[in-house]
């Protein structure tokens, strides 16, 4: 069975294009129609005669087939010629053999039987095929290897595109994050209130402007701790002080009386 090269689906089973109700093509003038259709059950209409081999080409390139059965020799000449656009298959099916005829009753179709048996074998019959359908060397590179092509590094190509892409774009969205939080923190109410001083220290410096750094009226003042002659701490307004300090000077005098114990 012969498919396109590198087809984005490798078209390798029966199954697949029965079940894809796929055109194939075959040689019209040999046996192989009939065993796709009574053997491999092919429908008939999927079938499509192929007059020549070299129409095979036009038929693949224009899509018309998705798959051509050709018999073993005339695949090898075909491959050899063309192993660059076209590859075979397995399975190989193979059959009872090419048949000859000779007359009722003939001395040598026994003879000829022996012969055709016994070259095959003993090798002769697979020699002279590798002999007569050798690959030409540019085909020898393995390019129609039967095997499953194996998955490689390059397989994945637009996986890897797509990762390092989101990766990309999540690392960009990060760092302008980051970049947004750290404007915002540089212009909080505090640090732009230590900005406006630092503005106004440095206008007194170089222009000899007055700095009048305000202290807030409104905040409540703390009210002074004074303690005069007492072990205990006494509470007292800044008004209380004054008045305290405007009292008679004799009040400031303290005597020490002692008492005996009786």
């Amino acid at each position: 069975m012969l498919t396109v090269n590198k087809l984005k689906v490798n078209v390798t089973d029966i199954e697949f294009l029965k079940r894809n109700n796929l055109k194939v093509g075959c040689d019209g003038d040999s046996f192989v129609r009939n065993y796709l259709v009574d053997v491999l059950q092919f429908k008939s209409e999927n079938i499509k005669t192929i007059n020549s081999q070299d129409s095979y080409i036009g038929e693949f390139e224009k899509k018309h087939i998705a798959a051509a059965f050709l018999e073993l020799p005339y695949e090898k000449v075909f491959i050899n010629n063309y192993c660059k656009k076209f590859s075979a298959t397995t399975p190989t099916y193979r059959f009872g053999g090419l048949g000859f005829i000779f007359h009722k009753g003939s001395p040598i179709a026994m003879d000829f039987s022996k012969a055709i048996l016994t070259l095959s074998e003993n090798g002769a019959l697979k020699e002279l095929e590798e002999k007569w359908f050798a690959p030409s060397p540019e085909c020898s590179t393995g390019v129609t290897d039967n095997r499953t092509e194996r998955l490689r590094l390059h397989s994945f190509w637009g996986l890897y595109i797509i990762s390092g892409a989101t990766s990309t774009i999540c690392f960009f969205l990060f760092i302008i994050k980051i970049i947004k939080d750290q404007y915002r923190s540089n212009t909080s109410p505090r640090n732009n209130s230590i900005w406006s001083k630092e503005i106004r220290l440095a206008r007194f410096i170089y222009q000899g402007q007055q700095i009048n750094f305000a202290i807030d009226q409104t905040r409540p003042q703390l009210p002074e701790i004074i303690g005069r002659g007492s072990s205990r701490w006494k509470y007292s307004s800044p008004d209380a002080a004054e008045n305290h300090e405007a009292a008679s000077p004799e009040a400031a005098d303290v005597e020490m009386l002692y008492i005996p114990g009786g």
